[in-house]
């Protein structure tokens, strides 16, 4: 099992807009694609920080995921909606296998 975490720091004062943006874009890319994503807030460290985490079988399918769903236009339209809101170099993937 693969877990693939992103997290993503907010712009001060746009918490809520990124917030909604960001679920909207994991309702669509479960809708679309089949993937939960799970949204995590920080609670302690970086103010306005948050994860989103999903679970792959293998990194086969995440990178399969990985490629849909950056040819995947709707979504790189909220993609883009939300860089207004989150802070420039401020996103971290993590990978992490089970054992």
């Amino acid at each position: 099992m693969i877990t693939f975490v992103r997290r993503v720091r907010m712009r001060n004062g746009y918490f809520v807009e990124a917030m909604d943006l960001l679920k909207a874009r994991v309702e669509y890319i479960e809708a679309t694609h089949g993937i939960k994503i799970e949204l995590h807030g920080r609670f302690g460290g970086p103010v306005g920080e948050v994860a989103m985490v999903s679970r792959h079988e293998d990194a086969t399918n995440l990178e399969l995921f990985r490629k849909k769903i950056s040819a995947d236009v709707a979504s790189s339209a909220l993609l883009k909606k939300l860089s207004d809101f989150t802070i420039s170099g401020e996103t971290y993937d993590e990978i992490w296998m089970s054992q």
